[in-house]
């Protein structure tokens, strides 16, 4: 008797492993964003001048096209622009970059969304503060206010 208690007990104990196993290597949960930042130039961020902006996805796999930058005032819900241009996907280090050039002075929201139509969307944002206007040379940026 107790032989086939105790095979019972190892067959829910496997049964229950397995179930564990599946559970844990299912499907991967969807992709996030999970940072947002801005290279900052010598010159602090400045109206006229470009920056490189980069999202971090938690998926490699992430398709090209679903991560894309949204800029808003700092202050004011709701307003806001796409920032023009096709972000690019960097699948080696789960990233995916823009470039973006101030036209405004003072707070901005910058947005990185990551939208898969009927699946999910994730997004993260920082608060960058345009401190004034610049030139840009091509290969750097001048600070002229």
């Amino acid at each position: 008797m107790s032989r086939s208690h105790s095979r019972a007990a190892v067959r829910a104990a496997v049964f229950a492993a397995a179930t564990a196993t599946a559970v844990l290597a299912g499907p991967p949960a969807n992709a996030e964003v999970t940072g947002v930042s801005v290279d900052l130039g010598s010159e602090g961020i400045v109206t006229g001048c470009h920056y490189r902006v980069t999202a971090t996805v938690t998926d490699a796999s992430t398709p090209p096209g679903t991560v894309y930058f949204w800029l808003s005032g700092g202050v004011i819900p709701g307003n806001g622009e796409r920032l023009p241009g096709d972000p690019i996907h960097h699948p080696a280090n789960n990233t995916v970059t823009t470039t973006w050039t101030p036209t405004h002075p003072g707070p901005q929201n910058l947005t990185a969304i990551q939208s898969v139509p009927g699946e999910y969307t994730s997004a993260m944002y920082t608060t960058i503060n345009v401190e004034g206007t610049g030139l840009d040379t091509g290969s750097s940026c001048i600070r002229t206010g």
